[in-house]
């Protein structure tokens, strides 16, 4: 309520006429963007991604979490205006600016801005379904080999009733402590939401101080997981609070074909390449696109063929790969392999 109390006057509050034509202007640059904008955004961040490693190169400040840093910060540029005075209307200037959400135009920085806005103002479905399925096969499909044999039950059992464990105290908390009289449906949905883990500046964290691969292993093998795991149990509550109802046959039902297909699809899809593999000798161009084509096509046909989780899919598809068709590529492929998929500078921008 005191957000919406704060919008409402945000967007009630009289602007000057410095700000009212700011805005106008704004406006008519915005009728004459080049979607080419979007390109020289990616160009810079690709400059600063390396900036970043290369003055990083020193410190054990996690290069992932100074990725994301440096990206937040790019996408707030817009957020700010170029008056620095300390008063109640630069203050509403900022709120009515991140209601609207109109990044990178306020600094006046040109197609840098308009870069920076185009890419802030991205469909939601299309970033997860461009950057999603590369990220999740990079990270499954560089994991070591033999501590996932290792470590697999401890991943199954995190990933799988620890979600649900988290989900069920989660919900629970928030339908009992906070006062927004949620149904168990709705706490449950945000419970789910909350569930999963990423602790991403932990494993870089422990790589870099040299901890136990046991460890790291394991706690990235569960992130990998539950991400899926509580995808599934989001689509489940979801659903019941649109009005689907479930008994308990249908429930178990559900998320054992959500999760089993799922990793029964990624296995599939990984069986069929590698198998193609065995036909291809020491071809670098094909082996890397047949990799990204596969971790493509098993994420959509998992979302949007069948009801099964994607992730799930994409994870299942990358350690089969890890696991057993990494034999299939040529020493000089893998090398080039693994640099392909260090995918994350864009990503994490």
């Amino acid at each position: 309520m005191l957000s919406k109390s704060i919008m409402a006057m945000v967007v009630e509050t009289p602007w000057p006429n410095v700000f009212i034509a700011a805005a106008e202007e704004e406006e008519e640059e915005a009728d004459s963007w080049n979607p080419t904008d979007a390109v020289l955004f990616v160009g810079i961040s690709l400059v600063l991604g390396i900036a970043t490693r290369h003055l990083l190169g020193g410190t054990r400040v996690p290069y992932t979490v100074a990725l994301l840093l440096l990206g937040i910060a790019m996408g707030s540029l817009g957020l700010y205006n170029q008056s620095i005075n300390l008063s109640i209307t630069v203050i509403l200037s900022f709120l009515k600016s991140l209601y609207s959400a109109e990044y990178g135009t306020s600094h006046r920085l040109g197609k840098v801005g308009d870069g920076i806005r185009i890419w802030a103002n991205i469909d939601a479905d299309l970033l997860l379904a461009v950057f999603l399925p590369a990220l999740l096969f990079e990270s499954s499909f560089l994991m070591e080999v033999h501590q996932i044999k290792k470590c697999m039950a401890q991943m199954i059992i995190l990933a799988g009733p620890g979600v649900l464990i988290s989900t069920f105290i989660l919900g629970s908390a928030l339908k009992l402590l906070f006062p927004y009289n949620w149904s168990w449906k709705t706490s449950f949905l945000l419970g789910g939401l909350l569930g999963a883990t990423d602790p991403v500046a932990v494993i870089a964290l422990l790589k870099e101080l040299g901890a136990s691969k046991k460890l790291s292993t394991i706690i990235e093998g569960e992130s990998l997981m539950n991400d899926g795991v509580a995808i599934v149990v989001y689509t489940l509550f979801f659903r019941m609070v649109t009005g689907s109802s479930f008994s308990w046959e249908t429930v178990i039902k559900f998320l054992a074909t959500a999760s089993l297909g799922a990793v029964g699809m990624g296995v599939a899809f990984g069986l069929v390449s590698y198998l193609w593999l065995g036909y291809i000798f020491n071809d670098t161009v094909i082996e890397i696109t047949l990799t990204v084509a596969v971790s493509y096509l098993a994420y959509f046909m998992s979302q949007e063929g069948s009801d099964i989780s994607g992730v799930l899919t994409v994870t299942a598809l990358g350690m089969f790969y890890a696991a057993v068709a990494r034999t299939a590529f040529s020493g000089e492929v893998q090398h080039r392999l693994h640099h392909f998929w260090y995918f994350r500078t864009c990503m994490f921008l």
